[in-house]
C-alpha cells in the first residue's frame, strides 16, 4: 500500500488524489490474521504541512471467540484518517526538520506514502475487545469445558451463588426469627 506522492506534494494546497486499494496477502500485524485481500479506497489531499489521507478498507479477519474458543471469520469495514508529513523538500531534496508531534506518519525521502501502518492501527482499534462467533454464543462449561453451543453437558449444576455456604452457618429458623417486625 505504497503510493508515490511527489506530484501531489508539488501541487497547490487543496489538490486531491484518489485511488482504489486492492492488496493480496497483507500481513498487518502478528496478532491480526488477515484472510484474503484487502479492498478499499484512499483519498489524499494536499495541505500546508503535507498530506491529509483518509479512506476505508474492507477485510476479513480470523478471530477466536472469547466464549467458546472457536476460530471464526469476521468481515470488517474500517475507516482511517491520518496526516503525513514530508521528511525532505520535494523540490530541493533538502532534509526538513522533524515534526514535533508524537505518532506522526512520514512521507519518506523517495516521496512515498506507506498506508500499511495507518491501516494496521485503524484495524486494531476496530477489533472488538470481546470477539464472539455469534451474538448468542453459550460458551464453555466452567466445570468440564464442554462447548455449550452443541448442547448441555452432564455436569451437576453449580450452586446458585457464591454465598450459598453462608446458609450452613445459621439455620433458616434462626434467620427467620431475627428478622425485624414492622
Amino acid at each position: 500500500m505504497i503510493y508515490n506522492v511527489a506530484q501531489l506534494m508539488k501541487a497547490q494546497v487543496g489538490n486531491t488524489y484518489s485511488s482504489a486499494i486492492h492488496e493480496e496477502q497483507v500481513q498487518l500485524d502478528s496478532d491480526l490474521n488477515v484472510i484474503g485481500p484487502i479492498d478499499g479506497h484512499v483519498r489524499m489531499r494536499r495541505v500546508n504541512q503535507g498530506l491529509l489521507v483518509d479512506g476505508w478498507v474492507d477485510l476479513t479477519l480470523g478471530l477466536t471467540c472469547t466464549r467458546c474458543l472457536k476460530e471464526f471469520e469476521q468481515l470488517m469495514h474500517v475507516t482511517f484518517e491520518e496526516r503525513f508529513y514530508p521528511t525532505v523538500d520535494v523540490v530541493t531534496g533538502a532534509p526538513l526538520p522533524p515534526i514535533e508531534e508524537d505518532d506522526v506518519f512520514s512521507i519518506d525521502e523517495h516521496h512515498q506514502v506507506d498506508l500499511t501502518e495507518a491501516i494496521r492501527q485503524a484495524v486494531l482499534l476496530a477489533v472488538p475487545m470481546v470477539t464472539l462467533c455469534k451474538e448468542d454464543c453459550a460458551g464453555l462449561c466452567s466445570q468440564c469445558g464442554h462447548d455449550l453451543n452443541l448442547g448441555p453437558c452432564n455436569c451437576e449444576p453449580e450452586g446458585e451463588s457464591q454465598f450459598n455456604i453462608l446458609k450452613d452457618l445459621l439455620p433458616i429458623s434462626q434467620i427467620q426469627n431475627n428478622t425485624p417486625h414492622e
